[in-house]
């Protein structure tokens, strides 16, 4: 067998932790984990470092829903407890700046009798409202009294952001009015015309404006003696930031005619834009003609740092780079580093996230940043001054610091609770030893002079050994990555002996701009021979058995599905989630354009013959492969229709073909329920097709 290029071996290990157990309590994975198992995250800590509030998430047994609550951690050795009785919703935590309060949204209803909070649909964002909770208290009140002037509080993390001012007096907050955007006319017809919204993920909320809460002294009933809007129009602000003096309020919007959906994709025309809080007044500090966003003010406020690409409507995902603006009187702006540049080396500075931490400044010249490295991510630190980047010194950065008191913060079920129950509880089957898989990195020749690599997931060597079963797993996008790791899918799978291959084939984030770059205008052409070129490596390594091949993708990796079983018919069965399955529905159906358009360099009367061959669809006639399709009834991104479309063209030609269609979910099928029945269906569709040539 050909030795692989082992980076890492990461086992997937849920922050709860696991009880010691003998070899004879050692089981497989199972799906009903999912209701099983806990976790915590968004720690917050408090300025004084003496304690963090944290969010236990969990799903709930019997209604299968999912559960959110604040957890308050404190003590040495630690000592954990919920901060409300019976544990109801809550997320997102922050801690004042006098450690006094926390503020922190929740779906909860308001108080009987006063205005409730606007609901939007299920498979949009969480209807959330900001609430606040006393550190020394167990009863959280709402941030607005009996009437309240906005609607819904946006809480994604590309708009949404509650913080509080740097004297902890003001609440910022993105939300929008709440109206019902239909006229008289139409709610007396009951007929809506359509107009610009968000697209996927925020249908029924408006416009999101910034809005900042003056909070009382003592709250009764309400937090907020004050709540003012400080814009007032048609455009999406997101991410507002404090100035050090809490004069200023930063953010990112694109005010613009030419908008487009901003979730997961920044490649439109946003600027950086600067809000006087006693005034109102907002002017414009970048205006560059690709996205602008993200704003981060450094610590004396004179400048900010942000992300930027110079491709208006390019990719949804690009290689970014820092840009620095100035504050003052006259705002200048420039690049701090290009990521872009034909000399830079990904492998020594990485391609940047897209969303820089909140702390990101260390000191006045210095910045930490994420960015992505092939399979893997490392932490880097930039001087704004020189441009210079090292990933020495990092780990003794203030930024490391903080995330180290994080992790001390975050309760876990072998640390005593006090009064409060042992968590997670009494769990059937929790605390069992499971056999876990592996994650490891391979790397392999595409016979094109590339070298691609990818993420090979391989069962626990109890259930099975090689050569596996493989499951092929193209990730979405197509400018997102595969990295390492085993998620709960992944183990499930491999319980069954599936091992679970992930390329990371041309068009993939975290290798450069040209790598980014290389598969347009072919889409389904390049990145599928890397793809299988990848998987004749594992078959010639002896890791993959060649009569067992799978292959299950979602989003962009459902169209990689979709359109290599339409290519070829080496897989015994195929399961496509979400799918892309023609480029002109995409175009005219989808919330994101500007995706086909930058694939193939037009709209579909400019280059018909382009969108036509390159779509699973036109293809359809040469499936043998049984494919199972799985798709969310509200998906605004590959929109359903694709999904019928295809369904429809395999049963015209008498492939073996299932469609499943779940309600209430948009892109990503997220609820308990409907996530388990995905995986029963997609083990019972490997397991028992077999194709008839």
């Amino acid at each position: 067998m050909k030795r692989f290029a082992v980076y890492s071996i990461i086992a997937l290990a849920f922050l709860l932790g696991q009880l010691p157990a003998t070899a004879d309590e050692a089981r497989r994975w199972e799906i009903d984990d999912l209701y099983r198992d806990e976790s915590f995250g968004s720690v917050a800590v408090a300025p004084n470092e003496t304690f963090g509030v944290a969010v236990r998430n969990w799903i709930d047994s019997k209604t299968k829903l999912q559960r959110h609550s604040l957890w308050f951690s404190a003590g040495d050795p630690l000592r954990s407890r919920p901060m409300e009785s019976g544990e109801p919703d809550a997320r997102a935590p922050l801690i004042s700046p006098d450690g006094k309060w926390i503020a922190f949204l929740s779906t909860r209803p308001r108080p009987t009798g006063w205005e409730q909070t606007p609901q939007a649909p299920v498979y949009s964002e969480p209807t959330v409202d900001i609430w606040l909770i006393p550190v020394d208290g167990d009863v959280a009140v709402p941030l607005a009294g009996r009437e309240k002037p906005y609607g819904r509080v946006y809480p994604d993390q590309n708009y949404g952001r509650v913080a509080f001012s740097p004297d902890g007096r003001k609440l910022v907050f993105i939300a929008d009015d709440g109206d019902d955007a239909r006229s008289a006319s139409e709610i007396a017809a009951n007929v809506t015309v359509v107009r610009e919204d968000q697209g996927e993920g925020y249908e029924g909320f408006g416009p999101g404006d910034v809005w900042a809460a003056e909070l009382a002294e003592n709250p009764d009933d309400h937090a907020a003696d004050r709540i003012v809007r400080l814009t007032e129009d048609e455009f999406w602000y997101g991410q507002p930031q404090w100035s050090s003096d809490g004069t200023k309020i930063a953010v990112h919007a694109n005010r613009t005619a030419e908008r487009e959906s901003i979730r997961y994709s920044f490649n439109q025309n946003y600027d950086i834009w600067e809000i006087d809080v006693a005034t109102r007044a907002i002017r414009q500090l970048t205006d560059a003609p690709g996205p602008e966003f993200f704003p981060r003010y450094s610590p004396d406020s004179s400048r900010l740092i942000y992300l930027t690409s110079p491709r208006h409507r390019g990719p949804h995902f690009d290689i970014y780079s820092f840009a620095l603006v100035t504050t003052g009187k006259n705002p200048t702006s420039r690049v701090v580093f290009d990521f872009r540049a034909p000399d830079v080396d990904y492998r020594a500075v990485g391609n940047p996230g897209s969303r820089p931490h909140l702390d990101c400044w260390e000191d006045d010249s210095h910045i930490v940043y994420d960015g992505y490295v092939g399979l893997s991510s490392k932490r880097f630190l930039l001087n704004v001054d020189s441009g210079e980047i090292t990933e020495s010194g990092v780990a003794d950065t203030k930024f490391s610091k903080r995330r180290d008191l994080e992790s001390r913060f975050r309760p876990s079920r072998d640390q005593p609770t006090g009064a409060s129950p042992r968590l997670p509880a009494n769990k059937p089957g929790a605390s069992a030893r499971r056999l876990s898989a592996k994650s490891q990195r391979v790397e392999w020749d595409n016979g094109e002079g590339m070298k691609i690599d990818g993420a090979l997931i391989t069962p626990h060597p109890d259930i099975a050994k090689p050569p596996y079963k493989l499951i092929v797993n193209p990730h979405g996008g197509p400018h997102w990555r595969a990295s390492l790791g085993a998620g709960f899918n992944d183990q499930i799978f491999a319980s069954r002996g599936y091992a679970v291959f992930k390329p990371n084939f041309r068009g993939s984030l975290g290798y450069g701009l040209r790598f980014l770059d290389a598969n347009r205008d072919d889409l389904g052409g390049g990145d599928m021979r890397d793809i299988l070129s990848g998987v004749d490596h594992l078959i010639k390594a002896g890791v993959a058995d060649e009569d067992q091949l799978f292959v299950y993708g979602v989003s962009y990796g459902g169209y990689m599905t979709s359109w290599l079983v339409g290519q070829t018919d080496r897989f015994q069965a195929a399961v496509a989630e979400n799918a892309v399955t023609d480029l002109t529905m995409m175009w005219t159906l989808s919330d994101l354009q500007s995706w086909t358009e930058w694939s193939f360099g037009g709209r579909p009367w400019e280059v018909p013959n382009a969108m036509r061959q390159h779509s699973p669809l036109t293809h359809a006639h040469k499936v043998k492969t049984p494919t199972l399709i799985l798709h969310s009834a509200n998906d605004r991104r590959c929109p359903l229709p694709m999904g019928r479309a295809f369904h429809q063209a395999l049963l015209r030609v008498g492939v073996k073909t299932q469609l499943v269609i779940y309600p209430n979910e948009r892109h990503s099928i997220a609820q308990p329920r409907h996530r388990a029945d995905k995986l029963q269906r997609i083990l019972a569709w490997f397991d028992g097709s077999t194709r008839k040539d």
